[in-house]
């Protein structure tokens, strides 16, 4: 790996004071930090269904999920939650509050979900989407759900959508070893 700071050779190393390997220039001593990268996404819901996309890119190719991506610099968790439905789905949100999070520690993600409001009626497919389409709570696909971290909020929010629609907060995150 070359710095991105003066183009020269990297090293990996422990620095001074630390306990994680980091990246170092040899050169310049710039620190390379590798830090998570944040997903943001939505729980869209309109009366008692959510909205799920089907997917058209690997992975999870041709199954549901939420309508979710990788935050933007200059973006808030909301906006990249509001952003990522509408490119996906033609979705206009309003957000309600934050669902839940889920860590993803071996591939270095950290997931945020928003319950949000569908406000439009024209939703549709869009880029990496196949399909959209809202399931009532009893027709969920769960068959057919593309990632661990999407059943986990879809079933916490059929839990907490029975029990009198108190929708609390909910973590999670997935273990080692776990084949994604």
């Amino acid at each position: 790996m070359y710095c991105i700071k003066c183009g020269r050779k990297t090293n990996s190393e422990i620095i001074s004071g630390d306990n994680i390997p980091r990246i170092r220039c040899e050169a310049c001593n710039y620190i390379h930090y590798i830090n998570p990268k944040i997903i943001v996404g939505a729980l869209p819901f309109r009366d008692d269904k959510v909205l799920l996309c089907k997917r058209d890119i690997n992975p999870g190719f041709g199954k549901w999920t939420l309508p979710s991506g990788f935050m933007e610099m200059g973006e808030s968790l909301e906006q990249g939650a509001e952003r990522e439905a509408e490119e996906e789905a033609n979705l206009k949100l309003k957000i309600n509050k934050l669902f839940g999070t889920y860590s993803i520690p071996e591939i270095g993600q950290v997931l945020f979900i928003f319950i949000a409001k569908i406000m439009n009626d024209n939703f549709r497919a869009a880029d990496e989407t196949a399909e959209v389409n809202l399931f009532s709570i009893s027709n969920i696909p769960w068959d057919q759900i593309a990632f661990p971290s999407v059943e986990f909020f879809l079933r916490n929010y059929t839990k907490d959508f029975l029990n009198g629609k108190n929708f609390s907060f909910h973590s999670n995150f997935l273990p080692k070893k776990y084949n994604i």
